[in-house]
C-alpha cells in the first residue's frame, strides 16, 4: 500500500514540529522559493505532498533535487519561476549548499529561500514513525513493538522503514504473526547486513 501522506498523517515530534508551521507560513507568504532539506525518508516528500494537496497548481514542486544532476538546469528553473512570478518548492537530501555543486548564483538563491531542515528522529519520533509505517502497511502489532525496535535500531527514518518492510516480508514468508519474537529476528538479520562504505 502507498504511504499515507496527508497533513494528519505527518508524524510530529519536538525534532520536526517547526516543519508544518514553516510550511504554512511560506504558503501564506509571497516568498518565491521554499527549500526542504533532510536525511532520507525524514518527511521531505510528505511535506511536498501536503503542499500539493493544499496549494494545488499555485506551487511547482521538485522532489529529490539531488537526483536531478545539473545545477545549471536547477538555477534556470529557479530563475524562470521567479521571472514568471510563480512559486517553487524544492526537496532534497543533505545541505542545500551542496545541491548547487559550487554554482554561486544557485547557492545564493537557495541560501535566500525559506528553509525547512528535517533531522533524524529522537526516540519518541522513531517510535511514532514505526507505528505509522506499520499502519501504512495495514499491519497489526503489539503496542510495545515500536519501543522495542526503536531501542535497537539506528536512529534514522531509513532504518525504521527497512525494519518495517523486513518485518512485513518475514511475517509473510514465515506465516508468523508480527510480534516481539519476529521483530527480534528481523533486527538481528538487519544488523548483520553489510553497510555501504
Amino acid at each position: 500500500p502507498a504511504p499515507r501522506r496527508s497533513r494528519k498523517d505527518f508524524v510530529v515530534a519536538s525534532t520536526n514540529e517547526h516543519a508544518l508551521a514553516t510550511l504554512d507560513r511560506w504558503r501564506g507568504s509571497i516568498e518565491p522559493l521554499l527549500v526542504i532539506a533532510g536525511p532520507p525518508q525524514s518527511g521531505k516528500s510528505h511535506l511536498l505532498h501536503i503542499l500539493s494537496e493544499e496549494a494545488g497548481a499555485d506551487v511547482r514542486l521538485l522532489d529529490d533535487v539531488n537526483g536531478h544532476g545539473d545545477p545549471r538546469a536547477l538555477l534556470s528553473l529557479v530563475e524562470d519561476m521567479r521571472e514568471k512570478g510563480e512559486r517553487l518548492a524544492l526537496a532534497g537530501r543533505g545541505d542545500p549548499a551542496d545541491w548547487a555543486q559550487g554554482l554561486r548564483d544557485l547557492q545564493s538563491r537557495l541560501a535566500a529561500a525559506t528553509r525547512i531542515d528535517l533531522v533524524e528522529p529522537d526516540d519518541a519520533l522513531l517510535q511514532a514513525v514505526i507505528l505509522k509505517l506499520l499502519k501504512d502497511r495495514q499491519l497489526r502489532a503489539p503496542p510495545e513493538l515500536a519501543a522495542y525496535a526503536s531501542a535497537r535500531l539506528p536512529r534514522t527514518c531509513a532504518a525504521a522503514s527497512s525494519f518495517v518492510a523486513a518485518l512485513d516480508a518475514a511475517s509473510i514468508a514465515e506465516g508468523a504473526p508480527i510480534g516481539l519474537k519476529l521483530a527480534r529476528t528481523v533486527i538481528a538479520n538487519l544488523s548483520e547486513e553489510p553497510h555501504p562504505a
